[in-house]
Parts: C-alpha cells; sequence; structure tokens
C-alpha cells in the first residue's frame, strides 16, 4: 500500500467516525470510562459564511427516526442566523435544510437588518411538517426596554415531502407570530392541530392552529417580574393541561421556591397551582410514550415526576450520585433529560459546580437513585427527549468546559442497557 492509500483511508475511517460509525461496547453502568459517543458534524453542509456556535434545545426527531438540530450561527456580515440540518442514524445521511433568515427572505419576511439568533424550542413533527420557532434575541432576563426594537418571533416548518424550509408566519399579521417576543419553547397538544408556544419574556401562552395556520389565541402568562425569568420548557398534556413556571438561573439563588401554573384548554382558565418548584427554572422534559407521566429538570439540577391524570407534581431531588453530593457537589446547569428506551432510567449531562469535566449520570425510576454512568466529551449539552429503538439518545454538544460557544455538533450517545 502506498504512502497516498495509506492516508486515504485514514481519512476515510475519520470521516466514517465523525459521520456515525456503529456504537462500541459501552461501559459497565457506574463506571467512570468514558461512555459510546460520536460526534456529527455540519460545518462543511452549512454556508460558506456561516460559523456554527450554540444549540440550545433545537433538536428534534420525526416518524422515521431521522433526527434534527439547529444551531445559532453567525454571518459574515456579522448578523446571527439560525441553521437547520438533518442526520439520518440508519444511513448516516446529513442535510443541510436551509436558515431562517433565508427562509424568511425567500418569502420576503425578513425585514431589512432583522438577525434572528435563537431557534430554542424543540422540534417537532406534525403531520409531516418539523416546526420551529424563532426569537430575534439571545435572552431577557432584566429590563424590558428593548422589546420594541425586536420585530418579533418567526414561525417555520421544515415539509419533509417537498425537502422545504418554510417561514410559517409569513402569513400573519406583520409576518409574526408575536411582535417584540419570542418564541423560547414548543409543545404539541396531543390529538389535536395546536402548537403550544412560550413567549418570551411575557410567558403568555400561544395557542396555534396549524391546520388554519392562525392564531388561535394567546393566554395571559405568569406575571413579569424582575429577576424571575420564564422557563425553556412548556409542558402540554394528553389531559388537556399546560403547565407553565417561572424561576431563576442563577445557581447562588437555587433555593428560591415558585409556583407551577396551570391553564385548562377546556375551560380557558389560566390559575397559580398548589404546587411549587425549586432549583431553577425547567430547562428539559423528558415523556413515557403513553403520555401518563412526564418528568422535568430544572436548570440547577432537581428532577420532578408530574401524574398527567392527577396533574400531581413530586420532587425526585438532585440529578447527582448520593456520594457526589454528600462531598458539597452541586449542578451549576442541566439542560436537557432523556427517558432510556425502556423507560426505567432518565439520562442527563449536567455542568457541576466543582468540575468542568462532562459526565453522563443516569436516574433509576425503580429505585429513586443517581449513578455515574461514565464520561463523555467536555461541552455543554442540550436538548431532551430524544431517544431511538437503537438505544441513542441524542444532545446537541458545543464549547468546552469553559467556553459556550464553538464545536456545535449533534452528540450521538449510546449508553449501556436494553434497546427496545
Amino acid at each position: 500500500m502506498t504512502a497516498a492509500t495509506t492516508l486515504t483511508w485514514i481519512a476515510a475511517i475519520a470521516a466514517a467516525w465523525v459521520v456515525g460509525c456503529p456504537p462500541s461496547r459501552a461501559n459497565p453502568p457506574g463506571s467512570p470510562g468514558p461512555v459510546d459517543e460520536r460526534s456529527i458534524a455540519f460545518d462543511d453542509l452549512a454556508p460558506a459564511d456561516l460559523r456554527l456556535e450554540q444549540c440550545w434545545d433545537a433538536v428534534g426527531m420525526d416518524s422515521e427516526q431521522r433526527v434534527y438540530i439547529g444551531f445559532t450561527s453567525r454571518r459574515a456580515d456579522g448578523r446571527e442566523d439560525f441553521a437547520a440540518f438533518r442526520y439520518d442514524p440508519s444511513t448516516n445521511a446529513r442535510r443541510f435544510l436551509g436558515t431562517f433568515m433565508g427562509a424568511s427572505q425567500s418569502a420576503g419576511n425578513l425585514r431589512p437588518g432583522e438577525q434572528i439568533p435563537k431557534g430554542h424550542t424543540h422540534m417537532l413533527e406534525i403531520d409531516g411538517r418539523m416546526y420551529m420557532a424563532s426569537q430575534g434575541f439571545h435572552d431577557l432576563k432584566g429590563a424590558l426596554d428593548t422589546l420594541p426594537t425586536y420585530r418579533g418571533s418567526h414561525l417555520y416548518a421544515y415539509d419533509i415531502a417537498r425537502g422545504k424550509l418554510e417561514d410559517v408566519s409569513r402569513r400573519l399579521p406583520e409576518g409574526v407570530v408575536m411582535e417584540h417576543q419570542g418564541l423560547i419553547a414548543l409543545a404539541h397538544s396531543a390529538g389535536s392541530d395546536l402548537l403550544v408556544g412560550l413567549a418570551h419574556p411575557s410567558s403568555d401562552i400561544v395557542l396555534f392552529d396549524v391546520r388554519r395556520n392562525r392564531v388561535k389565541r394567546i393566554v395571559g402568562g405568569i406575571p413579569w417580574r424582575l429577576g424571575n425569568p420564564l422557563s425553556r420548557e412548556i409542558v402540554a398534556t394528553k389531559a388537556g393541561k399546560i403547565y407553565t413556571y417561572r424561576g431563576t438561573e442563577d445557581p447562588a439563588q437555587r433555593g428560591e421556591v415558585h409556583h407551577i401554573w396551570a391553564y385548562d384548554l377546556e375551560t380557558n382558565a389560566m390559575a397559580e397551582t398548589a404546587s411549587t418548584a425549586t432549583g431553577g427554572f425547567w430547562n428539559g422534559q423528558t415523556a413515557t410514550r403513553d403520555g401518563g407521566t412526564i418528568y422535568l429538570a430544572t436548570v440547577n439540577g432537581e428532577l420532578y415526576r408530574l401524574d398527567v391524570a392527577t396533574g400531581a407534581f413530586t420532587s425526585l431531588g438532585l440529578f447527582l450520585p448520593k456520594r457526589e453530593i454528600a462531598a458539597g457537589e452541586q449542578v451549576d446547569q442541566l439542560y436537557g433529560i432523556t427517558l432510556s428506551a425502556d423507560e426505567t432510567r432518565i439520562y442527563g449531562i449536567p455542568r457541576r459546580h466543582r468540575a468542568r469535566s462532562s459526565n453522563l449520570y443516569a436516574y433509576d425510576i425503580a429505585s429513586g437513585t443517581v449513578e455515574l454512568v461514565g464520561a463523555v466529551a467536555t461541552a455543554v449539552y442540550a436538548g431532551s427527549d430524544l431517544r431511538d429503538t437503537r438505544g441513542n439518545i441524542y444532545f446537541g454538544r458545543f464549547g468546552t468546559g469553559t467556553a459556550f460557544d464553538g464545536k456545535a455538533r449533534l452528540a450521538v450517545v449510546h449508553p449501556p442497557g436494553p434497546t427496545q
């Protein structure tokens, strides 16, 4: 074999690993060794003038178990855009779907100077279309005096059959779902045509009829208060209830307690409930396949269980092993959780207070205990409720132990255990 041939083979093997070779044998539960993880890059598919930087919860899966992911990105002109991609685990095929600004430009719905840096919502399939929403700013935890400078939230849909990303909001009044606000979370109201959005920063609930392509109703949210930001999740249940929550983000405020609110689709009533939560705002959810139980995680690592039939919330404790908690460890950030394929464990990759390295942990539902599964690449991991029948779970991955941008990828993690 010549030197040139050898180099060609090495390059081919490296490329195969990046875009998804079969996982190797996983570590036994509790092992501190590395967990099977693949890193799927999309930089080579992105437009040449676009740099992929972050992924905040913007992941989804269609009925054929193809994975969708989007990244906050920087354009050559300095403006920020959001780029969407698809990965097919069965073939390792990757596809660039388009950008938010590009779709709005094609629809004649992009204002001069407008930028759309954030797609922060889950990507949801309804009737062959993957829906996702935007906001024209990164975050608003302070005063609201800058809100009038932002145009508003767009709603997008990727038509799977046609292979086209479209700005669904182009025909709405002013071309946006809500003026001067973003949509930070999306859920689908089971058995209906309703997309349920969470407006940022007001926490208003937006009910959007995807069949009629119109805003059906906007429900006033939890009253805004400085220092009490809204969650990054909205919970829509099969019982016709929608739950929202405001909390905190700073780990120093993890002890604050706030009430959970509920909206009833049938009675059109929005009210504060007797249930409370702590450990920061919600920043992850995962549901059983029958929709009867929903697990929620807060940004500072508290885990909760919602019994959908009764509306009861139960605290399950901090998402760390007891030995680490006893040693004084805390969770600074947790940006997503996912049930295992057999729905016996909940996986997550928290950022811990005393360590910059990244570990996969699992909450065992039967015993109520958290265990270390093993080490993953040091980075920020975000995204929830993404698992397939091969035993893989998926996260957006970016940054390092200290940086919150760059090296933006799709992480495919294969924990030990059943795959069905």
